[in-house]
């Protein structure tokens, strides 16, 4: 199966409401607490495609100095995104979880520079690292959190990263119309990914929430 192949078929699981097999907050879980945290994750995450877009359309306009800046804030970003479980995992699970978000944006990075590069086999080879790296996070959040089932896990952060795929092939195709059409269904999986999160929690500590 080729790159291309292979995210399109990802991209079809983002057109399946998996993440409805996650359990939602009952009405009498969303409380004000529980929407403030969805909300804080939903911008979290949104972050992450932001700045990982912001990056690979640098890296293909060989802007070196954008492509720098846009990769520190997706570091920063996942260091937010992990730090933002210590509070109910404790910070080695928060360490735990920016290991695996870092290899999740250096398979990313890997892909993008990649196609730069022309480079088949790298391409492939960022596929790889990135469909281990999505069965990697989904093993440790279904492990932590018993709501999270991590099949349905594995099926979210495939799509998601077959999002990152198309978008770098469609910045490299200088398809931007497709870039956009990418866009707007990766920003609505994201957050659709930070919800499915969110309740995951709220139902695992009701005290908390």
């Amino acid at each position: 199966m080729n790159i291309k192949t292979l995210a399109l078929l990802l991209l079809a699981l983002c057109a399946q409401p998996v993440w409805s097999q996650t359990p939602a907050a009952s009405p009498a879980a969303v409380d004000s607490p529980a929407l403030t945290t969805r909300l804080a994750e939903r911008d979290l995450w949104v972050e992450h495609i932001f700045w990982i877009r912001n990056y690979a359309l640098a890296n293909q306009s060989a802007d070196k100095k954008q492509a720098k800046v846009a990769a520190d804030q997706v570091v920063d970003n996942a260091t937010k995104i992990a730090n933002s479980i210590a509070p109910l995992y404790g910070q080695p699970a928060a360490d735990q979880l920016l290991k695996l978000l870092a290899g999740h944006w250096g398979a990313v990075k890997h892909y993008s520079d990649a196609t730069v590069a022309k480079d088949a086999k790298g391409k492939q080879a960022a596929v790889a690292e990135l469909t281990s790296n999505a069965k990697a996070i989904a093993a440790f959040l279904a492990t932590a959190n018993p709501n999270l089932p991590e099949a349905t896990l594995v099926n979210m952060l495939s799509a998601h990263g077959g999002h990152h795929i198309a978008q770098i092939d469609e910045f490299a195709a200088h398809d931007y119309a497709g870039e956009a059409r990418t866009w707007a269904m990766m920003r609505t999986h994201i957050q659709a990914l930070a919800d499915a999160l969110t309740a995951a929690l709220v139902k695992q500590f009701p005290d908390k929430f």
